[in-house]
């Protein structure tokens, strides 16, 4: 009996002597993680990069000691360190240095989501987004087309729907002269801009289109390419470029083609989104009354020139009438 109390009273010995030792060995975790936790706080304004590292070593000690205390370091030492990214992410941007500010951002966007932080990672996301757009447009800039498109679609990996890294690529195709590729990239971006709400976006890439083929069609038109003015000048169209001269001008393509019902119908639709008055009207009523006069429509072709006789066609217009048609007998 006295055998067994002897052993038993040891074994309590010695686990009390362990629990002691346990307690210390926390207390002094709990010490140094609160340090590395202090240290980082200092470090917050003067070297995030140092306090992020200062923040993880505080995680990692709080990570071997139980109680609420050290859990609520832990915790706040995570909310911290995406922060912390962000504003590493800023400097190296500030610096230009977008590769590795891309880099920390990636950083916040994943410490951000561990932390439960959904605000700074959809903020550090667009940013990243915002940089690679920057270095696709300054790659363009500098002439390098091929960089340029792989950072726009580096953008468009992260993001389909980001209709600024469409933009960019018709800038891109523009450039290089490449309609084909423009139009594509401009579809997809349309419908981007439309998915994401982005008209600014859609607008300028719309507006790009409009103005690209209508001076795409003024070349050809120099060069004769009737049948090409004309598919530009209708895709000018397509996009938004519903004005007077668009109209006026297709008329002309159609015309060089002796495609003069059409050719009719496009004239008539500049006048009919024309403002001005009579005399700037003039050249698009004798323009209608030479081609009602290949059709044959004698009545309309006197219409017409009558309503010519204004400025600069008001002579060729008179004798037309008068001579060629004899409108008044």
């Amino acid at each position: 009996m006295g055998v067994l109390l002897k052993t038993g009273l040891k074994t309590l010995t010695a686990l009390f002597i362990l629990g002691i030792s346990v307690s210390m060995f926390a207390q002094s975790e709990m010490a140094e993680a609160a340090d590395a936790f202090n240290q980082g706080v200092q470090m917050m304004k003067v070297n995030p990069d140092m306090a992020i590292k200062s923040f993880e070593t505080a995680i990692k000690l709080a990570d071997q000691v139980e109680g609420e205390e050290a859990a609520n370091m832990k915790d706040q030492a995570m909310k911290q360190i995406p922060k912390m990214y962000w504003e590493s992410a800023k400097k190296l941007a500030g610096k230009k240095d977008y590769d590795k500010a891309i880099v920390k951002l990636d950083a916040c966007i994943k410490t951000s989501e561990k932390a439960g932080d959904k605000s700074q990672a959809s903020r550090a996301f667009g940013t990243a987004l915002s940089i690679l757009n920057v270095q696709g447009s300054n790659a363009l800039g500098e002439g390098d087309h091929t960089a340029a498109l792989e950072y726009f679609d580096k953008a468009l990996g992260r993001k389909a729907s980001y209709a600024k890294a469409y933009l960019g690529k018709v800038l891109v195709y523009e450039e290089m002269n490449d309609l084909v590729k423009m139009e594509e990239a401009a579809i997809m971006g349309l419908e981007a801009a439309r998915s994401s709400r982005d008209k600014k976006s859609g607008s300028k890439i719309q507006q790009k289109l409009r103005g690209t083929y209508f001076n795409s069609a003024q070349a050809k038109m120099i060069n004769k390419d009737y049948a090409g003015a004309e598919k530009c000048l209708s895709k000018s169209i397509e996009y938004g470029n519903n004005n007077s001269n668009t109209h006026y001008q297709l008329g002309l393509a159609l015309k060089g083609q002796k495609k003069w019902e059409d050719a009719v119908t496009s004239f008539n639709n500049a006048l009919e989104v024309d403002m001005s008055d009579d005399v700037a009207k003039a050249k698009l009523y004798f323009e209608l009354g030479g081609a009602y006069q290949i059709l044959g429509d004698s009545a309309m072709a006197c219409a017409s020139y009558k309503k010519s006789m204004f400025g600069d066609f008001a002579e060729a217009s008179k004798y037309q009438i008068e001579t060629v048609l004899k409108c008044n007998n």
